[in-house]
């Protein structure tokens, strides 16, 4: 519990829960996803209040997110709100900063949100660090596709090969999250439509899964989620919705920034019907830089200064050492690059290049040092299909 100018952070009481997701639902002006704060439970929320009386709360879920083929530890924050008489009086402010200090206290090194607002989270240290896009594609638009492979509906019982091939896909990537259960139960399904489970297979074991529901009121395939390892898998998933064209019409889902699916298609038919950025905040510097995986064949240093406004153990110099896909972090060095926190986020995540931040105007460094970071943190475009 933290107090300041009659403002008071920390767990939200059991008499408190009803009525803050009630704050919640006015002050985000949406209709929730019924029973999603439940869902994540009133132990992961933290409220202030002023006075004593609630002012606004937020969630705290404890993931990992793959970053260089390593899963870091993130504190992802859902479900933001304060109450319109308590806006412009600090509640918003002193709500975050007193997570990111709780987040640093449980050992995170990053924190990640989708904002509703980018330009205050931003002043929390966020940045955007990369996408999530939604695809739409007509099942009369596919014009390519194979059976080479199996595909077989598959129930609970195979839960642990889907979980396997998801993680096998995150891990090549970057910005997937490392999924708790409470990400999976929603896209399993608990109630409602029925959802179907499909696993691609070919000779050495899955090469991809879907997970998704027909529309109830048109005819229209919601994939719900969708991970693919080789093209081939992408081809035999185009030719499983095409045989649906005589009931369905078009389908729709989460891909990635380079989505297999799009890219095996022989014209530019499928159409990006939404495209969102998440931010993340790194919490504390040197745990976040040894946490995260690089280059497996790339061998040298960086001699970094960074600049933080709000978190000051991350203020100083560092100095990155990267041997065999690890990296270990010790203070001191020339400070050769020069960023802020923010500008560190979009590098480490690989939404942003490190000579388009110096563009930007988000990062400082000669010539030299800009291209050995870009070969250091060199990764695919940093992507998720979740939201939280």
């Amino acid at each position: 519990m933290t107090s300041t100018g009659g403002l008071e952070y920390g767990p939200v009481q059991p008499e408190e829960v009803q009525p803050l997701w009630a704050l919640l639902d006015q002050a985000l002006h949406i209709s929730m996803v019924p029973g999603w704060n439940d869902h994540v439970g009133p132990d992961k929320f933290r409220a202030v209040r002023r006075n004593g009386k609630l002012a606004g709360g937020m969630g705290i879920v404890p993931m990992g997110q793959w970053f260089g083929g390593a899963s870091v530890p993130t504190g992802a924050v859902t479900s933001v709100g304060i109450a319109p008489e308590f806006r412009g009086a600090g509640a918003a402010s002193m709500l975050m900063k007193s997570a990111l200090d709780e987040i640093h206290e449980e050992g995170w090194p990053l924190s990640t949100l989708f904002p509703s607002t980018l330009n205050f989270y931003r002043h929390a240290g966020y940045e955007r660090a990369g996408v999530k896009v939604v695809y739409e594609l007509s099942t009369n638009a596919i014009d390519v596709g194979s059976r080479d492979l199996g595909i077989v509906e598959v129930d609970d019982s195979s839960r642990e090969e889907i979980y396997a091939t998801y993680n096998a896909r995150a891990k090549s990537t970057s910005g997937n999250l490392d999924r708790p259960a409470m990400l999976w139960e929603p896209i399993m399904g608990f109630g409602g439509r029925k959802v179907f489970s499909y696993l691609i297979t070919g000779p050495s074991g899955a090469e991809g899964y879907v997970i998704f529901q027909q529309a109830r009121s048109a005819a229209h395939i919601r994939v719900r989620d969708v991970a693919l390892l080789t093209q081939n898998a992408a081809l035999r998933l185009l030719r499983f919705f095409a045989d649906h064209r005589s009931t369905i019409d078009s389908l729709s889902w989460n891909g990635a920034p380079n989505d297999l699916m799009v890219h095996a298609l022989g014209e530019q038919d499928a159409k990006l019907t939404s495209s969102r950025d998440w931010v993340i905040r790194i919490i504390d510097v040197e745990s976040a830089l040894t946490a995260r995986g690089y280059p497996a064949t790339y061998q040298g240093e960086l001699h970094l200064r960074v600049e933080d406004n709000l978190l000051s153990w991350n203020n100083g110099d560092y100095v990155l050492e990267v041997a065999s896909g690890r990296g270990t972090v010790r203070r001191g060095g020339r400070g050769d690059l020069r960023t802020g926190i923010r500008g560190l986020a979009a590098m480490y995540a690989g939404h942003v290049a490190p000579v388009e931040l110096r563009a930007m105007g988000a990062m400082d460094a000669d010539d030299a040092t800009i291209a050995n970071v870009s070969l250091m943190f060199a990764s695919p475009r940093s992507w998720m299909s979740d939201q939280f």
